[in-house]
């Protein structure tokens, strides 16, 4: 006699996630060399850097998730990277300068307000969230293990996702809570890996879209009319040439 085995997929309403960024008070962009001390941030490298400090204000990012991964996947340049910071908080918590309570205990500590950011290792993970977005939904098992590794990855014994059960008169809610923003969006991607889409636009400047239709290939109509002229010209431009040109070289007589 066999046994029945089932699988219960829970309903999304009973599933929530949430992370409140610390907004910065101040935020700047710099040019720094190798080997430059940054008022405690030694710098490997030279490269762009974004320094601030952290103030009281939070935004809740998966208020409109969408619209975060949208902005993060189409930053372009470290202008960009400043400007998403100082809307988003930092990226990573390793960026976030740590103070020791015991200086023989490297777990005993807690985050401060300082932060550093390199720009070009900002843009690295950018791009890890660029090719996951490429992958979409169809990216296997072996692409979501990718994703559990980010998610649960430990940083000196930090805190990866807390998950809790909360209550409100709708009944209870499982949360989930990542605890910095890169962890948040690969939470966000997962809710939204079968609508992400790449714009087929090679010249579009913010190619990276969520889809409202399964067959859209383009972010709006404006990029889907630009590569439709364009590849009526390449077709038929010679030969609407050469017509144009043979009209203007006819004369008429009476």
């Amino acid at each position: 006699m066999g046994y029945l085995s089932m699988r219960y997929t829970p309903s999304a309403k009973g599933v929530a996630q949430s992370y409140l960024a610390r907004k910065p008070s101040e935020a700047r962009l710099l040019l720094a060399g190798a080997g430059q001390d940054l008022g405690g941030w030694l710098m490997d490298q030279a490269g762009e850097v974004v320094i601030g400090k952290l103030g009281r204000e939070k935004v809740e990012v998966f208020s409109r998730p969408a619209q975060l991964i949208e902005n993060f996947a189409n930053v372009s340049d470290s202008k960009q990277i400043l400007m998403f910071t100082r809307r988003y908080g930092v990226l990573r918590f390793r960026d976030v300068e740590r103070l020791y309570l015991n200086p023989d205990d490297d777990s005993d500590s807690e985050l401060g307000d300082r932060f550093c950011i390199h720009c070009d290792t900002w843009r690295e993970d950018q791009q890890s969230f660029r090719n996951y977005w490429e992958q979409g939904a169809k990216g296997g098992q072996d692409f979501a293990n990718e994703l559990s590794k980010q998610i649960t990855a430990r940083f000196r014994g930090g805190p990866l996702v807390k998950a809790q059960i909360r209550w409100n008169r709708r009944g209870f809610q499982f949360e989930l809570q990542p605890d910095d923003l890169w962890r948040a969006l690969c939470l966000a991607f997962i809710g939204f890996s079968d609508r992400m889409r790449k714009c087929q636009n090679p010249k579009c400047a913010a190619p990276y879209f969520l889809a409202t239709r399964r067959d859209q290939k383009f972010c709006n109509e404006t990029c889907s009319r630009l590569v439709a002229n364009r590849r009526w010209w390449n077709r038929h431009g010679a030969q609407w040439r050469q017509e144009r040109s043979e009209g203007k070289g006819q004369t008429t007589t009476n």
